[in-house]
Formats: C-alpha cells, sequence, structure tokens
C-alpha cells in the first residue's frame, strides 16, 4: 500500500452494532489514499471480530488495541501510531458522504486554513417492518466535531493532543487551544457527515449538540471585533 494521504482514525468502545456501517462509509469514500486506524478502547463485546474480517478484505483497516482508558487516550495513542499529514476522526456510530474527504482536501489545498469542517445531518435509526429506517432530523448543523473534522497532523505535533483529564468536551478544549493559538479553519456548506442519534451516543450523559454550542460561542467571540480597541489589532 503507497503512503496514505489521511489517516482516518475511529476510536470505538462496545461499538459492535454500529461499527462496520462506520467503516464501510469510510471504505466507500472517493479520496482512497486513506488508512483507517480503529483504535479499540478496550470493547468486550465482538467489535475486535468484526474489524479483523473486515481487515481481510481490505489492507488500509489497522486495528489498534488499547487498555480501557476513555476515549481521549485512545485518540491520542492512536495519533502517535499514525503518519499520515492529514488526520480525519469518525465516530464508531456516524457516517459519512462518500466525497467528504475529497472535498475537504480540495479546500484545504486551495486555502491556507489547517483544518476544514462540513456541515452534519442528524438521523436516527426507527425500528420498521423487517428493516431499519433511517430518518433524518430537518436542519443541518454545523459541524465543529471530531466527526467533521479533517486537519493536518502538524497541528498535534505542535499543540499537542486531547487533554486526557478532561472528560467532557475534549475536542472542544483541543480546538479551542489551536484556535487561541492562531489556527484557521474553515467550515463548508455542504452537508458531508451524519451523526446517529440513539439511547448511547451521548458523553456522559451531555449531548455532543451542547458541544458545537460551546464552539460557536467561542468562535463568535474570536472573531467579534472589540469596539473598545479604537481600530487597533486583536
Amino acid at each position: 500500500m503507497n503512503a496514505p494521504l489521511i489517516d482516518v482514525i475511529i476510536a470505538v468502545y462496545n461499538g459492535q452494532k454500529f461499527i462496520g456501517e462506520a467503516i464501510a462509509s469510510v471504505q466507500a469514500q472517493t479520496c482512497k489514499a486513506l488508512r483507517i486506524l480503529v483504535a479499540d478502547d478496550g470493547s468486550e463485546d465482538q467489535t475486535a471480530t468484526i474489524v479483523e474480517s473486515l481487515m481481510a478484505a481490505d489492507q488500509r483497516i489497522e486495528l489498534l488495541k488499547y487498555p480501557h482508558r476513555g476515549v481521549s487516550a485512545t485518540l491520542n495513542a492512536a495519533i502517535a501510531q499514525g503518519s499520515a499529514p492529514f488526520i480525519a476522526f469518525l465516530d464508531a456510530d456516524d457516517l459519512w458522504n462518500n466525497e467528504k474527504l475529497e472535498k475537504q482536501m480540495e479546500a484545504l489545498l486551495e486555502d491556507t486554513a489547517d483544518i476544514c469542517f462540513c456541515m452534519i445531518r442528524e438521523f436516527e435509526t426507527l425500528a420498521g417492518k423487517g428493516a431499519a429506517i433511517q430518518q433524518a432530523r430537518p436542519e443541518p448543523l454545523k459541524g465543529y466535531s471530531k466527526t467533521a473534522f479533517l486537519g493536518k497532523r502538524v497541528l498535534f505535533e505542535t499543540y499537542g493532543g486531547f487533554d486526557e483529564q478532561v472528560s467532557i468536551g475534549d475536542f472542544v478544549e483541543w480546538f479551542s487551544r489551536v484556535i487561541r493559538a492562531g489556527g484557521k479553519e474553515i467550515l463548508l456548506s455542504e452537508v458531508l457527515a451524519y451523526r446517529r442519534i440513539h439511547d448511547h451516543n451521548t458523553t456522559l450523559g451531555v449531548d455532543k449538540t451542547a458541544f458545537l454550542g460551546l464552539i460557536k460561542a467561542h468562535l463568535d467571540k474570536k472573531r467579534k471585533p472589540d469596539v473598545h480597541a479604537q481600530g487597533s489589532d486583536q
């Protein structure tokens, strides 16, 4: 396999129900120069078995097994084991549009930004007669989250990884740290990522949407002109 352009990191803990779908949405990407690093945070179900069965047919998939330490520590370990110049994250229960990575890479190469996000649409899986039904929520969200992220590896090398002491909002803390240091982000207006709503995809009972609000508030504050600056630089 040629050296990958993007390391796609999927952190998972007891994710047997959806991990196959998540990996399939990465395999279907039009951007093929990628490696899929499935970072298993000590799962006790059939997650590893499912991933190993998929590895047999796709050499781009690697299973990284870790003791159960939490998502931040698992992501940091996977980042350290990767080498591609760009990194993307996909939650183990979420999905991507087939062109997500290609369109984000094009945007980053045409811009001077370090990070590219995209819009997110939420959906939920409903029990139907004979098959599950995917029902989309009506309005898309600005995707300031891991699943919508594509960024340069050098950001993690320069500003460090996720704070393993932060139990809620590790990505918010990391992203805010990068932006405060002068990192630049762009947001594509197209929905390219899909966040699954179900009983077990909240973080310690706090919905991920709250994290999006925290990031938006931080960005709005950063971009708002200082009325007391009297024309001085921000």
